[in-house]
């Protein structure tokens, strides 16, 4: 709709700092996905479900093709659905995944390469890159992948199957309208949250519009909660940038290293608060539809939690691991139950200490890959990830080493426990700040810039921790300390 986003131009230099009109045009198409949810909660409930199915496409060919102009995008969706289908169709057992998953992952590869080839350098030296079907193309992976095993787990025996995996096993490849259904939901298609074809399948069902009304309440809390973020990023967003800190004006205008930990921490929370923003919206409109509900139990419907981000955790969480665990939480669930322990049932079978740590370690390996692989190719990914890693070890190491002391210390003294508290906090959020730079700054030049200019004291803490708790052993002789403690 070139006349909408006409208009969204003149609002964004008027009224919103100038914003960029793809963005403020996916803020409209969720929106709208609001009323549009509300519809789709009162169609009967066929037999199928086909009535919705159908709705919830065509839903998605307004809103992500008229609205955000994103028509090659639909059609890249939708060669994605139809050849996963034809595979899930013809092949059998974990050839069949793994065809899946690569043919999936390939073609988003090659979208993400194209956009990245195609960004354009702005005059601070940031790269911006508009928004195109690369973010749906992302959830997309998580559920057809996801769907993928989920088939897979409907053709083992239910003893080889964890508690996860029997909850949302697949009988059978689903038809192709119901698989279409799915994956073009349209609350969630551009942003997520991603979820398993289960969880669609017993929202598709629940025909009750009474027990629907009971989460309208929750469903406008996020919404008011994706407001008050937004307002943030309108206000914030352009006045703090990562991209800045890689400048040489960026020295001059914080000369000392606390006013430029102060503005790395607010161009964090600025960041955030474009997630946030998208997050959130999504979420209620998903919530409004009726994604979550989980069956009835004692008269009383339950819901899950379909969060893609817990904000409290990521902005007040006491540990690095907390703050991380968060954040993006749909993909976290997707690597954790598709990824990881799939790694680890394929090693079942060693049972000996050392076969079983190599396993570990081989999982979580693989994970890390794919979750890069996942996100894209831009250097300051892998930038974050890596650091990311380590200075979660780092963070569990220090903590295991002095938690105890602390805690012991309190039992005399307790506001001793709630300094550390609050100094954990702020080393952990500094930490996340720090680490995350490279992703907003995406280029591997100005992600060194920027981690110069706050003299790589994250990479030099991980290295120090290491060094003065692993290597040198100062970890465990607190530890022996800690428990003579005890003893005596």
């Amino acid at each position: 709709m070139q006349v909408l986003n006409r208009e969204l131009e003149r609002i964004s230099a008027q009224y919103l700092g100038g914003i960029a009109t793809d963005r403020i045009a996916t803020v409209v198409a969720v929106l709208l996905s609001y009323v549009l949810a509300h519809v789709y909660r009162r169609i009967p409930t066929s037999g199928d479900g086909a009535y919705k199915h159908v709705f919830s496409i065509a839903s998605t060919v307004v809103l992500f093709g008229a609205v955000q102009e994103q028509w090659w995008g639909l059609v890249h969706l939708l060669c994605g659905a139809l050849v996963a289908h034809a595979l899930m169709k013809t092949l059998r057992g974990r050839g069949m995944v793994a065809a899946v998953f690569l043919t999936a992952m390939a073609h988003m590869s090659y979208s993400q390469i194209r956009r990245q080839l195609a960004e354009t350098a702005a005059a601070d030296g940031s790269v911006h890159v508009d928004l195109d079907h690369t973010g749906a193309q992302m959830v997309f992976v998580i559920k057809i992948t996801s769907l993928a095993w989920c088939v897979y787990d409907g053709t083992q025996p239910q003893d080889s199957l964890s508690s996860y995996q029997k909850k949302n096993a697949v009988a059978a490849v689903p038809g192709l309208l119901e698989l279409l259904g799915y994956v073009f939901f349209f609350p969630g298609l551009a942003v997520g949250p991603a979820f398993e074809l289960a969880t669609y399948r017993r929202m598709v069902r629940l025909d009750s519009l009474r027990t629907l009304r009971t989460q309208t309440p929750r469903a406008y809390r996020r919404l008011g909660e994706s407001v008050v973020w937004m307002a943030v990023y309108v206000v914030y967003g352009g006045r703090y940038l990562f991209p800045y800190m890689a400048t040489d004006r960026f020295a001059a205008t914080h000369p000392t290293y606390l006013s430029k930990t102060l503005y790395m921490c607010a161009a964090g929370v600025a960041a955030r608060a474009a997630f946030y923003t998208a997050w959130k919206m999504s979420e209620g409109a998903c919530v409004v539809a009726g994604l979550g509900f989980d069956g009835i139990d004692n008269g009383a419907a339950r819901w899950l939690d379909i969060s893609n981000v817990h904000v409290r955790g990521v902005e007040l969480g006491s540990s690095l691991k907390t703050m991380i665990d968060s954040w993006n939480i749909g993909t976290n669930t997707w690597l954790r139950h598709h990824v990881y322990l799939r790694i680890l049932q394929l090693s079942s079978s060693r049972r000996d200490t050392a076969a079983a740590a190599s396993a570990t370690a081989t999982a979580a390996g693989v994970t890390f890959l794919v979750s890069a692989w996942w996100h894209g190719f831009y250097p300051g990914y892998y930038l974050t990830f890596v650091l990311g890693a380590a200075s979660s070890n780092a963070a569990r190491t220090l903590r295991r080493a002095l938690n105890p002391l602390f805690v012991a210390l309190s039992v005399r003294r307790p506001y001793v426990k709630r300094v550390y508290d609050v100094a954990g906090w702020a080393l952990s959020i500094y930490s996340l700040d720090f680490i995350v730079t490279p992703f907003m700054t995406l280029s591997l030049s100005a992600s060194l810039r920027a981690w110069a200019a706050m003299l790589y004291a994250v990479p030099l803490g991980v290295l120090a921790v290491n060094v003065v708790f692993n290597t040198l052993g100062f970890g465990h002789r607190l530890r022996r300390i800690h428990e003579r403690a005890k003893l005596e």
